[in-house]
């Protein structure tokens, strides 16, 4: 009785048959090399996984993978093509270039444009974070994605200023009115992007947002 291939026999076959711009990688759980999981790169940096799961053998799962993001996937931009793994190579390949990669390409191309104006916009914040902390005595900054936070311990008292993109935000805790005035009018002035009018002053209250 022939035995039908496994998913690592498919790779690379098919690779051939969807061009040279193609290459097969196996698949590893530590060091064990996997008969049902594979991956094509492309030499742009794409990948398609091709995958037998356990709950429907004799079938090859193929899906555009992704690199890390948070970016909003909207319906369709994750489907994936199944075939049976009895199909031959160049139709597998058809099947692919077909349904699957045509939309994949599109989708990467925005969360790598995601990715890169997140990239932006947490150095941007960063920047901030940390140009502010160095003019504020004792502060220390905090960056935790494209949020970033600029802590001052006191005595009495604590603020936190939040930055979340033009937003900010001073939590004040136990601080003295000349210390909260002090704070709003440092922030108003350091950061470019907010505005305060001249001579304006914090109420004393415990979250200002600016």
């Amino acid at each position: 009785m022939e035995q039908r291939p496994t998913v690592a026999d498919l790779a690379h076959p098919v690779a051939v048959e969807l061009g040279g711009n193609w290459r097969p990688q196996q698949a590893y759980h530590g060091v064990k090399e996997l008969d049902h999981a594979a991956t094509l790169t492309h030499l742009d940096g794409r990948q398609l996984h091709f995958s037998e799961r356990f709950d429907d053998p004799g079938h090859l799962h193929i899906r555009g993978a992704f690199p890390l993001t948070d970016y909003p996937f909207r319906k369709g931009e994750r489907d994936s093509v199944r075939v049976a793994m009895t199909e031959d190579p160049g139709s597998i390949a058809n099947l692919i270039s077909r349904d699957l990669i045509h939309v994949h390409r599109g989708v990467h191309e925005r969360v790598k444009e995601h990715n890169r104006q997140q990239a932006e916009a947490r150095r941007g914040i960063e920047e901030l974070a940390r140009d502010l902390a160095a003019r504020l005595p004792g502060a220390r900054a905090r960056v935790d994605g494209t949020s970033a936070y600029v802590y001052m311990d006191l005595e009495p008292g604590e603020v936190r200023i939040g930055l979340d993109g033009d937003a900010v935000n001073i939590v004040l805790n136990d601080t003295p009115r000349i210390i909260a005035d002090a704070v709003v009018f440092a922030v108003s002035r350091f950061l470019p992007h907010v505005q305060t009018p001249e001579g304006e002053h914090g109420e004393y209250v415990d979250v200002y947002a600016l």
